[in-house]
């Protein structure tokens, strides 16, 4: 299997754990900008996600104002660098590894804490990602 399609399946594996609910009659709404997430793994490769921030409001409505988006993002962007620096680029070229589990759930325990403690319902999605093919000089340890 191509590895771009192999981290595709990884991704939204996270991805569908972070936006996934069993509230009935609610969904999930754009709650700002996308960002994009650049972390350098142990063997110096790059994974780059472009993440959508997301919040759970009842079908029909929209985000409301003055949500949490940016601290959000910002914790999420420092624990997913964090836990991509300890894992060569192939766990995310195998969606069934143990490192991409690992990401998985440090991520949705993360999430998890961060909206009991600010009493909201955000998630994010993963609109695009990419793993580099070789180590990248900005990546050097």
């Amino acid at each position: 299997m191509d590895k771009q399609l192999l981290a595709v399946a990884l991704l939204l594996g996270i991805a569908a754990n972070a936006l996934a609910t069993d509230d009935i009659g609610r969904t999930h709404v754009r709650a700002g900008s996308d960002t994009l997430i650049r972390a350098c793994t142990q063997n110096g490769h790059t994974l780059s996600i472009l993440a959508r921030p997301g919040v759970a409001v009842q079908a029909g409505s929209r985000a409301p104002a003055g949500l949490p988006v940016e601290p959000f993002m910002q914790g999420l962007t420092v624990l997913i660098r964090q836990q991509v620096a300890q894992l060569p680029h192939n766990n995310f070229l195998r969606p069934d590894s143990d490192g991409t589990r690992r990401l998985s759930d440090a991520v949705e325990q993360w999430m998890d804490r961060f909206n009991r403690e600010h009493g909201v319902q955000l998630a994010w999605a993963i609109a695009d990602f990419g793993v580099s093919d070789s180590p990248q000089a900005d990546c050097a340890r």
